[in-house]
């Protein structure tokens, strides 16, 4: 029999597509020009970004997720015995030039991805997803069921052991992740480690392609959530061809590959967070900015009495993480991120840069804390 995990986890999912987010700064800024001419107080700035909050431990209720609609971001997540595995994906929007549009890859690729994460082999329920593994499988499905998914996407795929803490991840391209952490109790909360970019060159990142194979199919915008999901029957061909795939005649013609990504591991403990991302984060929104909203949230939820309000306030972080960076980005003279490596780069570039926003926070919690919490707590209130 399987011991029980020793951690378990908060996971916090916010999206806002770059369409949605321009619709409402456009009335929001109507409506504030209205209030000021009438002497009325600004409302306040709350784009209609869509959260998902899921507390994921032993004997919870669980359901995975493929792909969500986020303009041409996509994420994904989904279990494997003691294991979280979860990540994003970003469509390359250079293929709308080409009639493509690059939402379908995405999202494809996060469906084939949750696919191949919870049918991983793991011989031991404590054994760690390789998630390089994960992005590698989702990647050859789609070549082998040859899904009529084309373009480019980069990808950002990390695996969580509820068993052991340890993260390790797969970055391919300019979706990052950091890790935040306390020192301790009150202290500060702060970033012990943010990942690099993945990038060619400056604004042309690590990516996985599939090219059109002649005609490209006409584009129906009116469909907006179309994506594939991986086969459910494959013959033994498939699956063959799905396990030696090797990229190798896409990297004789220069493409990039899961084979490129980059790998990481990390040791995390009880109270770290980590915060995943497509670049419509980190291109807008300081890694010091972040640390600031979660040290105000956390430091919230470690006066609150635990339970659904903690899990609300954390929904409640990715929110506002996400929202700062469409507060951001909007700005035309704020030194961004971007804009700082675009100067780096030789580009003459200001404020933010509008796009998508996807986000994904884990709460890294030990069961055996956790539960001793809870025990203190109900003494506490019979006293």
């Amino acid at each position: 029999m399987a011991l029980a995990p020793r951690f378990q986890t908060v996971l916090a999912s916010a999206w806002i597509s770059k369409r949605e987010a321009s619709k409402y700064v456009q009335e929001y800024v109507k409506r504030v020009q209205a209030e000021r001419s009438s002497g009325n107080a600004p409302q306040s700035f709350a784009p209609p970004i869509q959260v998902q909050v899921l507390g994921i431990n032993e004997g919870a209720a669980y359901e995975s997720l493929d792909a969500i609609n986020g303009g041409e971001d996509s994420l994904f997540h989904a279990r494997a015995k003691q294991n979280l595995v979860f990540g994003v994906s970003d469509g390359v929007g250079g293929w709308n030039e080409s009639g493509i549009d690059p939402s379908v890859f995405s999202r494809t690729l996060t469906a084939y991805a949750a696919r191949a994460a919870e049918t991983a082999f793991v011989l031991h329920d404590s054994d760690d997803v390789d998630p390089r593994d994960v992005l590698r499988r989702a990647f050859a499905g789609m070549r082998a069921d040859r899904v009529p998914a084309f373009g480019s996407a980069t990808a950002l795929v990390l695996n969580l052991s509820l068993a052991s803490g340890a993260l390790r991840s797969a970055q391919l391209g300019d979706s990052t992740y950091t890790v935040l952490n306390q020192e301790s109790s009150g202290s500060r909360v702060r970033a012990r480690f943010v990942s690099a970019e993945q990038q060619h060159r400056f604004n042309m990142p690590y990516q996985l392609t599939i090219p059109p194979e002649g005609e490209v199919p006409a584009r129906d915008d009116a469909d907006s959530a179309l994506f594939y999901r991986p086969r459910i029957e494959r013959d033994d061909q498939a699956r063959k061809a799905i396990d030696s795939d090797d990229f190798a005649d896409l990297s004789a013609v220069g493409f990039d590959t899961p084979l490129d990504a980059r790998e990481d591991a990390h040791q995390l403990a009880h109270g770290d967070v980590v915060v995943a991302a497509t670049d419509g984060l980190f291109d807008n929104v300081r890694v010091d900015e972040v640390e600031k909203l979660a040290d105000r949230f956390m430091s919230a939820i470690a006066k609150s009495d635990g339970g659904q309000v903690a899990s609300d306030l954390f929904g409640g972080l990715a929110y506002s993480v996400a929202a700062q960076a469409v507060a951001n980005y909007i700005q035309d003279d704020l030194r961004s991120p971007f804009a700082e490596r675009a100067k780096l780069a030789g580009y003459n570039y200001s404020g933010g840069k509008p796009d998508d926003v996807t986000v994904m926070l884990a709460w890294v919690r030990e069961t055996a804390r956790v539960d001793a919490q809870k025990k203190a707590d109900a003494l506490s209130a019979k006293l």
